[in-house]
């Protein structure tokens, strides 16, 4: 199975099926990217550097290519996670707002207590 290594603070790496895209293998390794589209190649909320291993991914198709162009992604090397196929190791960065950190019920909640502390259960009018 090929390695996939998402280079970021909080990255992971970790061998996966080969075939996925590198969106789906980032789920799979507990490392979920930003995809505001579904993976549907119509935004690049999920676009990663590649850094190694550029040939062990899928060859890039005219939607993906168009999507770049237009962005103005030329250099380094840039492929969405939704549209490239792992074929073999590769190594990816991962920018700091690509990565979708794993929500929390305990941040939540305290988040929520948070936030009620602040609002003052009556107002009164003088």
């Amino acid at each position: 199975m090929p390695k996939v290594t998402f280079l970021h603070p909080e990255g992971k790496s970790g061998e996966v099926p080969e075939n996925l895209t590198l969106l789906e293998a980032s789920m799979e390794l507990g490392f979920p990217l930003n995809h505001d589209c579904g993976g549907n190649a119509s935004c690049t909320t999920c676009r990663l550097e590649v850094q190694q291993g550029a040939e062990h991914l899928s060859e890039i198709e005219f939607d993906e290519q168009d999507l770049l162009d237009r962005e103005a992604l030329f250099e380094p090397f840039y492929r969405l996670g939704c549209q490239a196929r792992v074929m073999g190791d590769v190594v990816v960065r991962v920018p700091e707002e690509k990565w979708e950190a794993p929500s929390n019920d305990e941040q939540r909640k305290t988040g929520v207590d948070a936030a009620k502390e602040c609002i003052p259960e009556r107002i009164e009018i003088l």
